[in-house]
């Protein structure tokens, strides 16, 4: 499961870095050959592309579910591109919001999308990162900014699939472990001389493939990680 501040830091890292918005894109750079081609085009949804989007050229850029696909990916899961999907089948729990609130007295979670329904559809999509504030890439001539959830365009929430919004701790499956150390290396051997491959977060869950200095595996890497760091599902343990 993705932690929710572990979303969150991933959007900030793209509003940090000044991230651009490209219709259709998900964490790509973008090229004066990419605009060259995409000047081309003539379809309506890539028009403020061809007009704005030579601005972005050498930045990364992603259009506003695209950081989410981008963000997951990243962590390791997985999220549609595209934001009304994303509302309809892809929220385990959703509703309304007024004024930044949800309509049903609870509290707005960090970590939880935030969507704009324009009578017809879901067309907008940012990420609510806690103190009344949102992240989003907001359009070809903002890119990825940081507003107030209070903003009118927000009409709902949604806790979205594969992250966890409990607080608590995740339980591992058979043949599973969680990570319970802060940024624990995944190493390609059984010490501290090999080479680290990526730093991963308190509380994501790892596929164990061997124990001992345990043999996991996260995102498609493989690699070992010292058994003080991580809490094994029930089996692995024995």
């Amino acid at each position: 499961m993705i932690q929710p501040q572990d979303l969150i830091n991933k959007c900030e890292y793209a509003l940090k870095e000044a991230w651009g918005y490209i219709w259709g894109t998900a964490g790509e750079k973008w090229t004066a050959a990419k605009q060259a081609d995409l000047e081309k085009t003539t379809d309506k949804d890539r028009e403020q592309g061809r007009k704005y989007g030579s601005k972005w050229i050498g930045h990364i850029v992603a259009d506003c579910s695209g950081l989410f696909s981008w963000a997951f990916k990243q962590l390791g899961g997985y999220m549609y591109h595209g934001s009304n999907t994303m509302y309809l089948k892809y929220c385990t729990d959703k509703g309304q919001l007024h004024a930044g609130k949800r309509t049903d007295g609870k509290e707005l979670k960090a970590g939880t999308a935030v969507f704009k329904w324009n009578g017809s559809t879901y067309s907008h999509v940012g990420l609510y990162i806690g103190d009344g504030e949102v992240i989003e890439a907001a359009s070809t001539t903002q890119g990825v900014i940081k507003g107030k959830a209070t903003d009118s365009k927000w009409t709902h929430w949604g806790e979205l699939t594969g992250v966890n919004y409990s607080g608590k701790e995740p339980e591992p499956e058979k043949d599973e472990a969680v990570v319970t150390g802060k940024n624990v290396a995944l190493r390609t051997g059984p010490g501290t001389q090999y080479k680290i491959i990526e730093r991963i977060p308190t509380g994501r869950t790892v596929k164990v493939l061997d124990n001992g200095w345990t043999y996991v595996e996260h995102g498609g890497n493989k690699g070992f990680m010292m058994d003080e760091y991580i809490r094994k599902g029930e089996d692995n343990a024995k």
